[in-house]
Order: C-alpha cells, then sequence, then structure tokens
C-alpha cells in the first residue's frame, strides 16, 4: 500500500511538472508565433503605406493624362477653324500655302498624341487596378493576421486559474484547412514581392507618362509656333503684295487720266480742222465757178488742194491716234479693274489671316496646359 501512495505521488507530480513544462511551451511557441505575426504585420502596413502613397500619385498621373487629353481639343477646334476660315478666300488665292500645310500637320499630329494619350491612358487605369488589387490582398492579409494576433494573444493570456477557460471535446484534432507555416510565410511574402513588383511597375509608368507629356506638348507647341509663323509670313507676303498691288493701280488710274486728257485734246484738234478745211474747200468751190478762160490751175489752185488734202490727211492721223489712245484707255480700265479685283481678294486673304486666325490662335493653351497641369483656366493664358 505504502508503494502504491508512494508511485501515485510520484506519478502525480511527474505529470504536474510535464503539463507546467508543457503549457510553459505552447505559451512561449504562441509568444513566438505574436512577435512572427508582429513583424509580419509591420512588413504589411509598410508596403501598403507605400502602395496607398503610390496610388495616390498614379491617380494624380491619370488625371493630368485626362487634362492633357481635353487640352488638346482647344488646339484642334482651332486648327480646323482655321483651315475653315481659309477656305474663305478668294479665287487664286484659295490655295494650299504653306500655312495650310502647316495646319494640316498640325490636325495629324493632334490626332497622333490623342492616341498616344489615350493608349497610356488605358495603360494607367490598368496598373491602377493592379495596384488597388495588391492593395486589396495586402489589407485582407493585414486584416488576417490581426485577427490571428488577437486570437493568439487572448491564448498567451489565458491562466489555468484565469480566463475564459472551457474543455472542447474533440479539439485536439487538426484542422483540414490549415495551412503549413512555411505555406503562410510564403503566401504574404509573395503577397508582398507582387505589390513591390506592381509599385515598381507603376513608378516606371510614372516615369513613361511623364516623358509623354513632356513630349506629346513640347511637339504641339513647337507645330503652333511654326503654323504661327507660317501665317505671319503669309500675312507680311499678302500685306506686300497688296502694296505693290496699290501702287500699280495708283500708277495705272494717273495713265488713265493722262490718257483721257489726250483723248480730249485730239478730239478738239480734230474739231479746230474741221473750219480750216471747210474754208479750203468753200475757196475750191467759189473758184470752180470762175468763167471760161479765166478757170485757170493757178498757183492758189494748186495750194488749195494741197491745203484740203494736208488738213483731211492730219485729220486721218489725229483720228488714227485717237483710236490708239481710246484703245489704251479700255485696256487700263481692265487692268485697273483686274488690279481692284486683286487687292480685294488680298485684303480679303489678309483679313482671314491676320483677323481670324492668327487672333484665334493666341487662345492657344499654354505647354503646362498640354503637360496636364491646370495652373490657370484653358485658353485664357497666352504664349
Amino acid at each position: 500500500a505504502a508503494n502504491t501512495r508512494e508511485e501515485a505521488k510520484q506519478l502525480m507530480n511527474s505529470t504536474q511538472t510535464r503539463t507546467n513544462a508543457t503549457q510553459n511551451e505552447v505559451t512561449e511557441r504562441l509568444g513566438e508565433r505574436l512577435q512572427n505575426i508582429n513583424l509580419w504585420k509591420f512588413e504589411l502596413e509598410k508596403t501598403t503605406r507605400d502602395m496607398t502613397a503610390e496610388i495616390e500619385v498614379l491617380v494624380v498621373e491619370k488625371r493630368r493624362l485626362e487634362y492633357a487629353i481635353q487640352a488638346t481639343e482647344g488646339p484642334l477646334h482651332i486648327a480646323r477653324d482655321c483651315l475653315a476660315n481659309r477656305q474663305r478666300r478668294i479665287d487664286y488665292d484659295l490655295v494650299q500655302d504653306a500655312a495650310e500645310k502647316e495646319l494640316l500637320k498640325e490636325i495629324e499630329l493632334i490626332s497622333q498624341v490623342q492616341d498616344t494619350l489615350s493608349r497610356t491612358l488605358q495603360q494607367t487605369k490598368d496598373q491602377l487596378e493592379a495596384c488597388k488589387e495588391a492593395k486589396h490582398r495586402l489589407e485582407m492579409d493585414w486584416s488576417d493576421k490581426y485577427s490571428a494576433q488577437h486570437l493568439d494573444s487572448r491564448s498567451v493570456n489565458l491562466k489555468n486559474n484565469r480566463g475564459n477557460i472551457q474543455r472542447k471535446s474533440g479539439k485536439a484534432l487538426y484542422n483540414v484547412t490549415e495551412s503549413l507555416p512555411g505555406d503562410w510565410q510564403t503566401f504574404t511574402d509573395n503577397n508582398i514581392r507582387l505589390a513591390e513588383q506592381e509599385r515598381e511597375a507603376s513608378i516606371r509608368l510614372r516615369g513613361v507618362i511623364g516623358s509623354t507629356l513632356s513630349n506629346t506638348s513640347q511637339d504641339l507647341r513647337e507645330q503652333a509656333d511654326r503654323v504661327q509663323q507660317s501665317l505671319t509670313d503669309r500675312v507680311a507676303e499678302t500685306e506686300e503684295a497688296t502694296r505693290k498691288l496699290e501702287t500699280n493701280l495708283k500708277k495705272t488710274v494717273d495713265e488713265i487720266a493722262q490718257v483721257e486728257t489726250m483723248i480730249r485734246n485730239l478730239k478738239d484738234a480734230i474739231w479746230e480742222k474741221d473750219a480750216p478745211n471747210k474754208v479750203a474747200q468753200t475757196r475750191l468751190t467759189n473758184r470752180h465757178q470762175r468763167p471760161n478762160i479765166e478757170q485757170c490751175r493757178d498757183e492758189p489752185a494748186h495750194r488749195l488742194i494741197e491745203e484740203v488734202t494736208e488738213i483731211e490727211d492730219t485729220v486721218r492721223q489725229l483720228e488714227t491716234k485717237l483710236e490708239q489712245s481710246e484703245q489704251r484707255q479700255r485696256e487700263l480700265q481692265s487692268t485697273r479693274l483686274a488690279l481692284e479685283k486683286e487687292i480685294s481678294v488680298k485684303k480679303t486673304s489678309v483679313s482671314i489671316d491676320r483677323d481670324r486666325c492668327l487672333r484665334e490662335r493666341t487662345c492657344f493653351p499654354a505647354t503646362n496646359h498640354l503637360s496636364g497641369y491646370r495652373t490657370a483656366p484653358f485658353g485664357l493664358e497666352q504664349t
């Protein structure tokens, strides 16, 4: 009996010691597990913060792309409006000059820029979705670890003499849904690694966005300057041509006045020959009435015939010169009408290019607007 009691006492002591040691070991392992969870939570929080910050700046770049696409609508409208206005030019001024070619290039460039920005915007939207999905995985992982941390913290704090401890039959079994330690760590590590990959991809994309916006805005600005210069040159050329035409017109008008004076003088000269001609012919008629032998071809008779012939020849020369002068007058009048029409055509072209096209192009957006920045209302800042 004494041996039995001694054996029972030893058994109780050994089992108590083993139970306490096992419980202490489990508590220690739970503490270690909590440290691991805290470590991964910290990494998840850091990666989530980095990803949140990256999403925020990528959203800003997305807005820049959207604003830049919107900003191209203004230049496109201006270019098309200029082309439409220049179609109102008249006659031989309605040509595809350098200014029109530059406007057509500008429209083509704007279309290419819009396509490029739209593709980049779609890439940005896709990258944003990828970043948000990676962030969501991080947050779900962090949330699970937060719950696990809470539960394990409660377990660590349980004591034999305190805490809500209960007997749960059939709980000393592995759950078929449980993960292995290696899988548990790999899962979080993969989430962090994939999130970092998406964040790095987003950083690279932001670099592409920045260079794309810089290049496209610079290209649009340079082409706008070329259009501006070509229109300015065209206006200067047309104004110079107009001045030359007006000089020619003045000369033509002066010559017309001189020719008209000449015509009046010639008509007066012809009219002035009428009386002498009548006198000479009357004298001849009178002398032809002389009787008999008195009808003599004397010197006065010879001179009278010569005088009439001379007057008639002079009148014919004056009439020929008058006809030539009147023909010249008609030619000059035709030239005058042509010059006046050409001047009108040139002035119309100048009005269209200078007063419509160049004035409208003062509303061309600045480079910062074309780059997606909205530091001033669209179209108000002039460059």
